[in-house]
């Protein structure tokens, strides 16, 4: 079986996976999938269902899913401000989230829409406190409603209440979770590891061989996932690839750089390491060259970053799950715009994702996951 038709075939078992998912679960209650409902004082007076993992989330549903079960998204009150917290521009990955919300907030206003957004972001992806403060400062500032990307599970909780006892929604875009807020918008990351233990075992073949994880900041709920999809479908269908050894990098560039100096020392056998983020995975990229091993072990990372993609395409980075940031950034817009006004949403919303390798690296990103963009209504 050619790369080409090795990566048809996992697109086509994405589509299958997705299509389950959103297909045989039936509908939480109403309760259970709403946003916050304020009352006169601006009080809420909904009760939230805590959930502690989106991946095993049973009311999940597919974002695809989303207009056929609500309709057009309705159109804003004019002057409604939306605030939107990410964890540092720094990652390329976070600008690409910013760049879809400030996208999505253009063309409603080039299509009259009088919508605007505060886009900002901590100092780093360790900034907890910092991003924290930000969001502290919209909620005072009195937003509509504010879509945030968590650095870890609880650094927002503060926050997200008090947006609460304000009326104002708070959506949790792609990054950390926090069950506190009231839907969370974003891949599945259990998937992505999926999807990536899936190439790499296609590509090691009946060989098979030792790999690694190189594993973000562990109190974040996307780097757990991520890696636990990544071993369990491993443990479940290759057991002819051994997974060797998981360090964390807490998503920094020069961190991962040197992980995988050691990782390359202490398993001199390595075939391939998959990588939670891009950023990390062209540090761990750097490594590979730099021991002379490039197309021996195979480097795959997570995001699709455009540093990612073009690398891919230069035949260094062996692969990544792109998970489409900039269209996400669109999505939690839509989202937060049903959000105020008043639609009962589901508690969690998967986005779309595909592993990236060279034999589809230069497909418009439309055409790989079928989008369409935004429809409002009139």
């Amino acid at each position: 079986m050619n790369t080409r038709t090795l990566t048809v075939v996992s697109l086509a078992l994405i589509v299958l996976l997705l299509l389950v998912a959103g297909c045989s679960v039936p509908a939480a209650a109403p309760s259970q999938n709403v946003a916050p409902v304020a009352d006169s004082a601006g009080g809420v007076v909904e009760d939230r269902e805590v959930i502690t993992d989106t991946d095993t989330y049973a009311g999940a549903v597919i974002y695809s899913d989303i207009e056929g079960m609500l309709g057009a998204i309705p159109q804003p009150a004019d002057g409604t401000t939306l605030g939107f917290v990410a964890k540092a521009y720094e990652n390329e990955f976070w600008r690409a989230v910013k760049d879809g919300v400030e996208a999505q907030i253009a063309e409603l206003n080039a299509a009259g829409v009088d919508v605007k957004a505060d886009v900002r972001a901590a100092q780093g992806e360790s900034d907890e406190q910092g991003q924290a403060a930000i969001m502290d400062d919209m909620v005072n500032k009195q937003y509509s409603a504010i879509i945030a990307s968590p650095i870890s599970d609880g650094n927002l909780v503060p926050p997200t209440e008090k947006a609460h006892g304000q009326g104002i929604p708070v959506i949790n875009a792609i990054g950390g979770f926090s069950s506190a807020m009231d839907v969370y918008v974003g891949p599945k990351h259990y998937m992505s590891g999926e999807l990536a233990a899936q190439w790499i075992a296609a590509k090691l073949g009946p060989d098979g061989g030792e790999v690694a994880v190189i594993m973000g900041l562990p109190k974040e709920s996307a780097a757990r996932g991520r890696t636990k999809g990544f071993g369990d479908w491993l443990e479940q269908n290759a057991p002819n690839v051994k997974l060797v050894d998981v360090q964390n990098a807490d998503w920094d560039r020069t961190k991962a750089k040197d992980v995988m100096d050691t990782l390359l020392k202490k398993h001199p056998n390595l075939k391939a390491v998959y990588v939670n983020n891009d950023t990390m995975a062209m540090g761990a990229l750097e490594a590979v060259k730099s021991a002379g091993k490039l197309g021996e072990v195979l480097v795959v990372g997570n995001d699709g970053t455009s540093e990612a993609l073009k690398s891919v395409k230069d035949g260094e980075l062996s692969a990544t799950v792109n998970i489409y940031p900039d269209f996400g950034g669109k999505i939690a817009v839509d989202i937060a715009l049903r959000a105020l006004a008043g639609q009962e949403l589901p508690r969690v919303i998967y986005t779309s994702q595909a592993i990236i390798d060279p034999s589809n690296v230069d497909l418009p990103a439309e055409e790989v996951i079928g989008w369409t963009g935004l429809k409002f209504a009139q």
